[in-house]
């Protein structure tokens, strides 16, 4: 017997931030529901970017106008505009992107199409900062003050707590992320609004940890992918995975894919009142190196 799915659920907000005529930044959310969404998600365990492609049907012609952005480096800072994306199922919905619309155009009548291209961290790539820590300093003071000129959350999932003679960087705020990359024992990536910090070459879970488990009964959709360093499937659209998560996979009918691995990048693809909604996961077996 198929399983019946929950119904589909998705919504996108943008967050645009305004100068008001006293000087001040407001911040203004404007959230869309019931209309159609097509998406293509793309996150790594890695020092670049997270990016996505958002489609929305059918908005207000004011509202896509507003939103059509032909090149965001010709926006102010403050006037950037923020895109977060929601889906999955009625009652398991998670938020699944968070980044800056770069471009944004409308498509041809009679259904029109905006369609965005964003990337996670974009305008704070357009920012300068400088760190300059001496003296002996703890790893984890430096991911924390870059955390903080970000203005992400810092995540720290690593056994590692050496220190370091010195750690200078001055250039673009977001690619700090590849100079912490640097730092031996450690990967660093931006997910969302945090700041990761994950053991280079992590170990197992420990006996009696949860992880969680996919198979043709529990999500997994077609057959698995075998590689060099792990494998790729595919399974129900899932809001709740994230890169560095243990998983464990067990395929019948290619039993040597089975097995415990982490995930090392996620994408997410959808369409609301189309066929695909999925989640494919590109995963490592433990020990590998990068």
């Amino acid at each position: 017997m198929q399983m019946q799915l929950p119904k589909r659920y998705a919504r996108v907000e943008v967050e645009v931030s305004q100068n008001t005529a006293d000087g001040k930044v407001t911040h203004e959310l404007q959230a869309f529901e019931g209309l159609n969404v097509r998406f293509n998600i793309v996150k790594r365990a890695g020092s670049t970017m997270n990016r996505a492609e958002v489609a929305i049907c059918n908005l207000k012609k004011s509202t896509v106008d507003y939103l059509t952005t032909i090149n965001a480096l010709e926006q102010d800072q403050k006037n950037r505009k923020v895109i977060r994306l929601f889906a999955g199922y009625e009652g398991q919905t998670g938020q699944i992107f968070e980044g800056d619309i770069i471009r944004a155009l409308p498509s041809a009548p009679p259904d029109v199409w905006l369609q965005t291209q964003c990337l996670s961290g974009y305008h704070n790539n357009l920012q300068l900062v400088t760190l300059a820590l001496n003296g002996g300093v703890d790893i984890k003071e430096i991911c924390s003050q870059a955390a903080a000129q970000l203005n992400l959350k810092l995540e720290w999932n690593t056994t590692q707590k050496k220190k370091v003679d010195q750690f200078v960087y001055q250039g673009p705020m977001t690619a700090v992320i590849r100079h912490l990359n640097e730092l031996k024992g450690i990967r660093v990536y931006q997910d969302d609004d945090r700041l990761v910090v994950e053991d280079e070459n992590p170990a197992p879970p420990a006996a009696g940890d949860t992880v969680r488990q996919f198979s043709i009964k529990s999500g997994l959709i077609g057959l698995p992918e075998p590689d060099l360093f792990g494998v790729k499937f595919k399974v129900l659209l899932d809001p709740s995975l994230r890169c560095g998560q243990a998983v464990r996979l067990e395929s019948t009918q290619i039993p040597a894919a089975s097995g415990l691995y982490y995930i090392y990048s996620i994408t997410h693809r959808g369409e609301l009142r189309a066929e695909p909604w999925y989640s494919e996961l590109s995963c490592r077996t433990y020990g590998t190196k990068n």
